[in-house]
């Protein structure tokens, strides 16, 4: 896929990047954001070097923090390499240091504040029109007015000057003595228009970057005005750059999220403070909490259906088949939802989980969903919950996620996902500006949404499609071939890397089918994976 803008930062001001990334977005500019969009199972530097090519430009995030980034370093050096316009935006008082410093020393830059609301528009004006500088260019930015080969006159032209003026000088003399009256203009070569008033420095633009030159003067220092009329007399005055807008003023509008969540919310449920016997549980209508912040859970029954996809499903992979029959005896316990921060948190609190707090990415922590958890992180987090309730919790199987996915406890028609072939943004959170089976598409929200924003399925479950992808207990294996016919997790094959279910909010719909399979190493933290949790009930 190709992308307006890689965006290089460090992920100390990752927050700042993705709230660039969603105004970028909301005016359909693309961007390439890590490690949002580094798909599960690839190589992160591989990933990196093929956005960068990918891109037509880099936006670098310049801050004390990309100052110490190697990472960012190196990103700036390929984009140098690969003839990629940068476009370096200060996000706070540091000046360049190290390797930044050689990097940008050639490269015209300014603060985020200075251009206000008018970010945007800059940068739609230099990736519309604009030829943004190579990185290995190196002349000083002129201050006014399209730039001249040089600005030495050489001999020739001093010469042709000369003569130029012996020749008006005559003329103007013969014409003195033949007419006082008449007014006479020579027919000079047609005079170079005045130089403009120099332009406020309102883009993060490179040092050599020119615009093509105006038919007439530029009308404003809003960048947005080669795409309106302009005026042609020549005596028009620039027109005053836009007063700046004010901090609280550019929060407001940076806030404003177009893209409304999913519908269909789940209704509270009624939720018991214990977990129910067996016989007291009715499927799909009980749910319990055993502490304050423990995850909600959900009666899933027992029963049996056919996993993996049929050869004639869309999207399907080879490891998602063959198809095998499950059975379930008896009725489990399934989180309703991923877990949430807040539940997550709780466990860093009392000292179960480590001591690391994941990044949210500015998204918001209480309800948003765990996110950057490893499998390894997962298991901690269901072995203090344990501890804590003095039951048996721990990960789904990946016989169990599935089962309880499609919702439905019998044999049934195999569906992309549990409310059948069509998926929509009304649907699920998923990466919008793709279709499935001639789906609509629409601007993606490309972050997560609270784990209550979704509809239940059948077993009373949110999310199992979208928002993020969720780590079960199993090891890796290619095919489907030896699952455990009674849903036990498969404790064989490559437990380096452990199985992820469910697709997330930038996957393509594809992606979030009930059949679909992928893998992460066990110790690997990402913005597109968290994990729920499941426990045995009492007989």
């Amino acid at each position: 896929m190709r992308y307006d803008l890689f965006i290089s930062h460090s992920s100390a001001d990752a927050e700042t990047a993705q709230t660039l990334v969603t105004d970028f977005e909301n005016r359909n500019i693309t961007c390439w954001l890590a490690p949002r969009d580094i798909p599960m199972g690839s190589s992160y530097h591989e990933e990196i070097v093929a956005a960068i090519e990918n891109s037509r430009a880099v936006l670098l995030l310049f801050s004390g923090a990309a100052n110490k980034s190697e990472h960012v370093l190196r990103e700036v050096e390929l984009a140098a390499q690969g003839k990629k316009p940068i476009y370096p935006l200060r996000i706070d008082v540091s000046e360049p240091a190290g390797g930044l410093k050689y990097m940008l020393a050639n490269k015209q830059w300014v603060e985020r504040k200075a251009l206000g609301n008018r970010l945007v528009d800059t940068i739609e004006q230099l990736l519309a029109g604009g030829r943004a500088a190579r990185a290995d260019e190196g002349s000083e930015r002129p201050a006014a007015g399209p730039v001249r080969k040089s600005a030495r006159l050489s001999p020739v032209m001093i010469g042709s000057a000369a003569a130029i003026c012996l020749i008006l000088a005559a003329a103007a003399v013969a014409l003195l003595v033949g007419s006082r009256g008449t007014s006479v203009t020579a027919q000079a070569p047609p005079q170079q228009a005045a130089p403009a008033a120099p332009e406020p420095q309102v883009a993060a633009v490179p040092a050599t970057q020119q615009p093509t030159a105006p038919a007439s003067p530029p009308a404003a220092a809003d960048p947005r005005a080669p795409d309106r009329p302009v005026s042609p007399p020549p005596a028009a005055e620039p027109k005053r750059p836009d007063p700046p807008v004010s901090p609280l003023g550019q929060e407001a509008r940076r806030r404003v999220e177009p893209v409304n969540l999913p519908v269909g919310q789940a209704a509270e449920p009624v939720i018991l403070t214990s977990a129910p016997d067996l016989g007291e549980a009715v499927p799909g209508k009980t749910f319990f909490r055993e502490c304050d912040l423990c995850p909600v859970m959900a009666v899933v029954p027992a029963g049996s259906n056919l996993l993996g996809s049929p050869n004639d499903e869309s999207g399907r992979a080879n490891n998602e088949g063959p198809q095998q029959p499950v059975a379930f005896r008896v009725a489990f316990a399934v989180g309703r939802s991923e877990v949430s921060f807040e539940e997550y948190l709780a466990c860093i609190a009392e000292g179960g989980c480590t001591p690391d707090r994941p990044g949210d990415y500015g998204w918001g922590y209480g309800k948003q969903p765990a996110i950057n958890v490893s499998w390894n992180d997962a298991q901690r987090y269901v072995e203090w919950l344990s501890k804590k309730t003095r039951a048996p919790y721990r990960l789904l199987s990946e016989a169990e996620w599935e089962y309880a996915a499609r919702g439905c406890a019998r044999v049934c028609d195999s569906t992309p996902f549990w409310f059948g072939s069509q998926i929509s943004n009304a649907r699920a959170n998923y990466d919008w500006r793709y279709a499935y089976l001639g789906s609509p598409k629409a601007q993606a929200r490309r972050r997560t949404v609270p784990v209550d924003a979704s509809e239940p399925n059948p077993f009373g479950l949110l999310h199992v499609h979208g928002n993020v992808s969720e780590w079960v207990e199993d090891c890796w294996n290619e095919t489907l071939s030896g699952l455990p016919r009674d849903g036990s997790p498969r404790t064989g094959g490559d437990c380096g890397r452990r199985v992820v279910r469910g697709g997330s909010w930038s996957d393509e719909p594809k992606d979030l089918r009930s059949a679909k399979r992928a893998w992460e190493v066990v110790a690997e933290r990402r913005a597109q994976i968290g994990f729920r949790v499941a426990r045995a009930l009492k007989l």
